[in-house]
This record gives structure tokens, C-alpha cells and sequence, in this order.
């Protein structure tokens, strides 16, 4: 997958770290000199010195073929313009934190598919935003897992199936685990017998690297392979 992180301060090298340790093919724009000559030095991945609100920069990273851009500026009036050109560039998924949280109706309305404030996540969960778009929260446990709080969406290939039907048929990657259901402000202690129905929040214990094989599962349109 192809991803463009813009900004490489404390969030965006959390988001750098987490995808190439996925493996992704990440390129890296960053408009101070010091900081992408860090990055390049750290980092194997593509750093490029450039202000991304400018469309050529943004086409040097190769943005008509990124899957998604990931903008993690201090500055929010950066972070829209840098959507807003990536949109127009066509890049599938659109992710940016944003300082100002009375800003936030103004992002959402920008067409972003998630709009958080660094204030209340780390780079990871920005990544998560990409790898798994259903993933509400997640917790990292250490040694390889983490408990995720996954939507259950229409075309979920779990939808409507029991538990025990979930394991016999092996509907969910190796390791993986259902914890708890949330229906209707209730809290269900899944059973074999316990069923699973469309807009269920569902806690799951997987690890780490099965996260967009788990979205895919809960019936996201995930882009990570």
C-alpha cells in the first residue's frame, strides 16, 4: 500500500514507524530541512523536503497513486489544504488530525474519512484510521496483541452468524478472539449461541498484524494487503 505522511514531528513518526513495520511503501513530506534529513537518516522509507499545500510536491510523492495521505501538521489551515488538494489528486482515503477541536465539523465537512484531535490519540491510532476505517478505539497489550472496538457493517461476512459458526467455519483470522458485544447500550458476554447483528460493537483480541484482515472480515473496505 501506498501511503503519504505528511509532517514527521512526535505523531508522525509514531504513523511512519507503524506502517513500515507493516511493510508499506511510504513516502514522507516534510517542509523543514532538519526534520526530513532525520527522517531519511531513520527511516527506510521515500522523505521528501517540500511544503505539501503545493500540488507538484504532493505529485512527487506519486499521489495520483497513493491509497491514502495521513496530514499530522500543527497548523489546521495546512492540514485542509493539503486534503483538499489530495481529494482533488484522487487519493482513496483522506486522514488528518486537526489542534483545534471547534475545527472539527469544519474537516468532517471537507469529505475526510477520519477526523481526530492529537489531543486525544497517538500517531498509531491515526494509522489505525487506514488500516482498519471500523476500528473505533484500539489498546495496545504488548507481546504481538491489542484488544480493538470494531463496528460490525452491512457487509460483514460475520453478520448474522453465531459465534460458534464464526470459529467452525474460520470466518476470523488465526489468534483472534471475541471478547464483547455492544447492542443497544447493552454489554453481551458472547456464548457459542450468541449471535452478531449489523452496527454490533464488537471488543476483539487479535495480534497486531491482523488488523486489516480483521476489518476486511467486519466488512470494512480496507486498503492495506
Amino acid at each position: 500500500m501506498h501511503i503519504i505522511i505528511v509532517g514527521s514531528g512526535r505523531t508522525g513518526k509514531h504513523i511512519i514507524e507503524a506502517a513500515l513495520n507493516d511493510r508499506q511503501d511510504v513516502y514522507v513530506i516534510e517542509k523543514d530541512k532538519e526534520a526530513a534529513n532525520w527522517v531519511a537518516t531513520n527511516f527506510d522509507c521515500v522523505v521528501i523536503h517540500g511544503d505539501a499545500t503545493r500540488c507538484e510536491i504532493l505529485k512527487e510523492a506519486k499521489a495520483e497513486k497513493a491509497d491514502a495521505i495521513i496530514v499530522t501538521t500543527h497548523d489546521d489551515a495546512v492540514n485542509a489544504l493539503v486534503i483538499l488538494l489530495a481529494k482533488d489528486l484522487g487519493i482513496k482515503r483522506l486522514v488528518s488530525s486537526v489542534n483545534n477541536d471547534d475545527l472539527l465539523p469544519v474537516f468532517e465537512q471537507l469529505g475526510i474519512d477520519t477526523v481526530e484531535s492529537p489531543h486525544r490519540l497517538n500517531g498509531r491510532y491515526l494509522y489505525r484510521a487506514v488500516q482498519g476505517p471500523n476500528v473505533k478505539e484500539f489498546l495496545d497489550l504488548g507481546d504481538g496483541f491489542e484488544l480493538l472496538e470494531i463496528i460490525v457493517e452491512h457487509q460483514s461476512s460475520i453478520a448474522n452468524k453465531l459465534i460458534k459458526d464464526l470459529n467452525k467455519e474460520k470466518i476470523l483470522p488465526t489468534d483472534t478472539l471475541i471478547n464483547l458485544i455492544k447492542r443497544n447500550n447493552q454489554i453481551i458476554i458472547p456464548e457459542g449461541e450468541t449471535r452478531i447483528f449489523v452496527n454490533d460493537i464488537v471488543v476483539v483480541l487479535s495480534r497486531k498484524n491482523q488488523v486489516s484482515a480483521i476489518s476486511k472480515v467486519f466488512g470494512a473496505a480496507s486498503l492495506l494487503n
